[in-house]
Parts: structure tokens; C-alpha cells; sequence
């Protein structure tokens, strides 16, 4: 199954779960209803009284049975958490007590398969481990900040077929994981990890937000890495608000993550940094060298650009170094050259751009010059070419995350390129 017939799949499921609509949830959401719309949406119903979290999650559930019945031969979601309507019904009680845990009380959530919890679901050590039905012995340190913010850990996505959703993939971006999951409407938000753009890249290519943060933001302990040098963990949803409340809970020190040691004291206010205004007199560099030169691709990165430009930002045309500079003689040096708050380029050229009949080359993006260099990424929906979506990449300093927060949520409201399910 290619990527589009994925995500007619993830459409077409949520047009038979409606009938599970929330009791008092607006057709404003789309054929997917209230499983497509945002963390502030959902929250606002339950406050309400017109939504819990016990029939969220219920909702969620029974559209992943739908999508596994009539999606992709291999489903984004490996293992669900058989805990997960318990959960959901302890924090419909504490609600009702007038007792939130944090901003994502009783949002569903779902975790890369390398990401550790010391429930009954198993498959973070069967990642790495031949033992059948191995558990890990507690909560990867992520994991535990999200249920104290009051998330339902609902259930893994698959980290391994195409996991990267690179854009040279031969699937063309129709990696079953995550991002897949998010774009059908199986859960609120993810989690993914990224040492090389398996956050940004299917983020990318299935029309959400991907934050990676800064190595040493977000802690390490209790994942499985792709490489222990450069992987983290980071958000992955379909708005930068939402992004950023996720990161918001995620991030902090931990004792058993040296690299986190500064963590709290870099560690910004998000949901303040959601600023429409963030892009004015933004100094944003251009890497025209990361943009290859497809015709279609083209268009829509340069109205990108206008877009940038028309909410105040000033472009500075910019040459990415060479992947293999370190991030003082490599990005962070171009940045201070340049007196850069940040620079932009597409994510990624989907494969299906890739030499095609037209010719040309959609160019491969920044993920891996950011990866070296261990600097924040953040990507956003910025247009389609033939139906299917391109995303833009921010990218800046050391803990520069709030910044980008902004610049990214000024550009996505102004543009608005992201469709829900219709």
C-alpha cells in the first residue's frame, strides 16, 4: 500500500468510526470528528462536561480496530495499552474532583516502540531482545513527565518498517509508525525519536508538526537509541500548539541522562512562545542549497518563503556547511556570521518528486547537517504537490526551541497549509 491509499484508508475509517462521535462534538473537526481535532479542543469539551477522556480514548480505540481492519497490510500501532480505559476513567475521576495533573489531562497519546513503560505493554524490550514477552522494569523517563502532565499512554508504533520514512524510501513515505498514526487520527499526539530525521521526515511527509529538540533538552533514559551520540525524543501532532505543549511536558533534568544536566535551566515557556506576530524581524537564512531543483516543489517552497516575508521576517539567502562541520564551525557559525535567528528549507523531497517523468530533484532537506550538529529542527505543513504535503523546516541554535516555536506558529497560522480529514 502506497502512502496515498494510507491515508484514504485513515480517511475512509474515520467516515465509519463517526458514528462514535463524542455527544456535543462540532462537525467543524471533519469526517474524523473529534479524533482529528486538538489538544485546546478536546480540552475545552471535557471542561465542558460534553467529552471525557474514557470516551476519547474509547473513540481512538475503536478507530484503530477500523483502521488495522481496512488500512495498510501492517499497521501503525503494534501494541495497545490494555491499561489504557483504566487510566482514562481515573482521570475523568480526578476532573471531576477538580484535580488536573497538567495541560494534557486525559489526552490520549501514543509512544515509539523504543520508548520504555512499566506497564503491561512489553514491546520497547522485544525491540531489542528476543525474549518474548520481556517488560521493561519502569517508565522511560519521558514517559513518566507525560502521565504526570496527565496523558493516556494508549498504546506503540511500529519504530521499524520504513521507520525513517527517509525520502528515498521506496515507499515513497508511507512508513506505518508515528507519524502515520497522527495523520489518520489514532491518537491526540506521539512521540517519536530522532537521530536522523525519523521525526521530521514523517512528519513531513504525512502533513503534521515535528519538533526535535536540542540534544540534552529531553532525556534519553529508558529508549532504546538509533544512535546513542544523537538520538532524542521529540513531538510529533497536528499543530504547533500542540507540539509545543508536548515538548512543555516532556523536557527536564534527569539524573540518569547526564546530558540533560542543564536541562531545567534552558528549558522555556512554549505555550508563551506561541506568538502570531513571531516572525517579525525574524533574520531567517535561506539554504537554497538544500532545495534541489523540481519544478512543483519549487513553487511551493517559494510561496513558503513570500509567506515568511509577509509576516515580517527578513530572508537572508544562506549555504547550508557541509554535514560533517561541527555545530560551531558548521551551522552555528553561519548563523553568527549572518546574525541568524534561524534558517529555513524544505524537510524533505518525497521520493515520488525524485527524478520523475518532469525531471528534476526535490532535494534532500536538512535533517542530517542538524542531526550532526545537535541543534533544535522544527518542521511545519507548508502546501501539497499532487495532494500530498511538504513541509518546512526551521532551524536554530543550541535551545533555541522557543523561537522557533514561534516563528513556526506564525508562518503555520498565517498559511494554514495543514487539511484534516474531510
Amino acid at each position: 500500500m502506497n502512502r496515498r491509499e494510507f491515508v484514504r484508508a485513515g480517511i475512509d475509517a474515520g467516515a465509519l468510526a463517526g458514528s462514535a462521535r463524542a455527544v456535543g462534538a462540532a462537525p467543524r473537526f471533519g469526517t474524523a470528528g473529534i479524533l482529528d481535532a486538538g489538544v485546546r479542543e478536546q480540552q475545552e469539551l471535557m471542561q465542558a462536561g460534553k467529552l471525557t477522556s474514557h470516551s476519547l480514548t474509547s473513540q481512538y480505540l475503536a478507530r484503530i480496530k477500523t483502521v488495522a481492519n481496512t488500512g495498510p497490510t501492517v499497521s501503525p500501532i503494534i501494541e495497545i495499552n490494555p491499561e489504557a480505559l483504566k487510566i482514562a476513567l481515573e482521570l475523568d475521576r480526578e476532573r471531576g474532583l477538580k484535580r488536573l495533573r497538567g495541560p494534557l489531562h486525559g489526552i490520549p497519546v501514543l509512544l515509539k516502540d523504543n520508548i520504555a513503560t512499566g506497564d503491561r505493554m512489553s514491546t520497547s524490550i522485544r525491540a531489542s531482545t528476543t525474549s518474548a514477552g520481556a517488560r521493561a522494569a519502569g517508565d522511560a523517563f519521558v514517559v513518566a513527565q507525560l502521565r504526570a502532565a496527565g496523558a493516556v499512554i494508549i498504546g506503540k508504533t511500529n519504530p521499524r518498517e520504513w521507520a525513517s520514512m527517509r525520502p528515498d524510501d521506496a515507499a515513497g513515505g508511507a512508513a506505518p509508525c508515528s507519524g502515520a498514526a497522527i495523520a489518520a487520527g489514532l491518537a491526540t499526539l506521539a512521540v517519536g525519536t530522532e537521530a536522523n530525521g525519523s521525526i521530521v521526515w514523517p512528519a513531513s511527509n504525512c502533513g503534521l508538526v515535528g519538533i526535535k529538540p536540542t540534544l540534552g533538552l529531553v532525556s534519553r533514559s529508558g529508549i532504546i537509541p538509533g544512535d546513542p551520540s544523537r538520538d532524542t525524543a521529540g513531538p510529533m501532532a497536528r499543530s504547533v500548539a500542540d507540539a509545543a505543549l508536548m515538548l512543555a511536558a516532556m523536557a527536564g533534568a534527569d539524573v540518569n541522562d547526564p546530558a540533560t544536566t542543564t536541562a531545567s535551566d534552558k528549558v522555556a515557556d512554549y505555550r508563551a512562545a506561541l506568538d502570531k506576530a513571531g516572525l517579525r524581524g525574524a533574520r531567517i537564512g535561506v539554504a537554497r542549497n538544500c532545495f534541489g531543483d523540481h519544478a512543483e516543489f519549487a513553487v511551493v517552497i517559494e510561496k513558503a518563503l513570500a509567506d515568511l516575508k509577509a509576516q515580517g521576517a527578513v530572508l537572508v539567502d544562506s549555504a547550508l556547511p557541509n554535514e560533517g562541520d561541527g555545530p560551531e564551525e558548521g551551522i552555528g557559525q553561519l548563523m553568527r556570521e549572518h546574525g541568524l535567528d534561524a534558517l529555513v528549507a524544505p524537510t524533505s523531497g518525497p521520493a515520488w518528486l525524485k527524478d520523475d517523468a518532469n525531471g528534476g530533484h526535490a532535494g534532500s532537506g536538512l535533517p542530517l547537517p542538524v542531526a550532526v550538529a545537535r541543534y533544535p529542527h522544527i518542521t511545519v505543513p507548508a502546501g501539497q504537490v499532487r495532494g500530498l504535503p511538504v513541509g518546512l523546516s526551521f532551524v536554530g541554535a543550541a535551545y533555541s526551541e522557543a523561537k522557533l516555536i514561534g516563528m513556526a506558529y506564525a508562518f503555520e497560522q498565517a498559511s494554514l497549509h495543514r487539511r484534516r480529514a474531510t
